[in-house]
């Protein structure tokens, strides 16, 4: 049986792999600093996109992100900017991407 936590990772890989198909190229995967953590960054052109990634296991959704986890992951983004100031002036964005059972991965741009 796979675990919960290997089943985020195979979740995470796998929309790494979308968004490669798409043309972004991956800048940092599970990318932690003091303010939280990001999934993914990837970037496309001049777009930076910080994704959040929910893999569920059944289809009954509670909350996905919540305010206090979007206001953690605005604050890491942050972070990251502040520390690469190479990306300064790039259009940002926040998806979010829902992975279920038994359905196509659902990719919400500028989820926030």
């Amino acid at each position: 049986m796979i675990t919960n936590f290997r089943f985020g990772i195979l979740a995470e890989h796998f929309v790494m792999l979308l968004y490669i198909v798409r043309f972004y190229s991956i800048l940092r995967y599970r990318m932690r600093n003091f303010a939280g953590e990001i999934d993914i960054i990837c970037q496309r052109g001049r777009s930076l996109v910080f994704v959040e990634v929910k893999a569920r296991r059944s289809y009954f959704d509670d909350v996905l992100c919540t305010e206090f986890q979007q206001a953690r992951i605005k604050h890491a983004a942050e972070v990251f900017l502040q520390n690469n100031p190479k990306y300064n002036g790039f259009d940002i964005r926040f998806d979010l991407v829902i992975i279920r059972p038994y359905k196509l991965p659902q990719i919400i741009k500028n989820a926030w």
